[in-house]
């Protein structure tokens, strides 16, 4: 992709006088408006899916939360009595 606006960009300065009488210029800015709007078009779907996403992870924000505790909670225990070190993992 790169080598071809590299290409692109060495048609475009190169032409000399008028470029709208260059037909390789104007198939290149042409092809350029079409990707352009192609790449807004995606743009607009993904953010659309982001928003989506965001929704369905603020869904899950209460119960990650609650399972955090309860894993610190858990994992301290050994804390307490040793015994717990080994039977959770049994």
């Amino acid at each position: 992709m790169l080598l071809k606006n590299v290409q692109y960009f060495q048609v475009l300065s190169s032409s000399e006088g008028n470029i709208l009488e260059n037909e390789t210029a104007i198939n290149i800015i042409s092809s350029s408006k079409a990707l352009s709007i192609d790449i807004a078009e995606k743009q607009k779907v993904a953010e659309k899916t982001e928003a989506k996403i965001d929704e369905a992870r603020q869904g899950y924000l209460p119960v990650a939360t609650h399972v955090a505790s309860l894993f610190f909670t858990v994992s301290t225990l050994c804390s307490i009595d040793p015994m717990y070190q080994y039977s959770l993992s049994w």
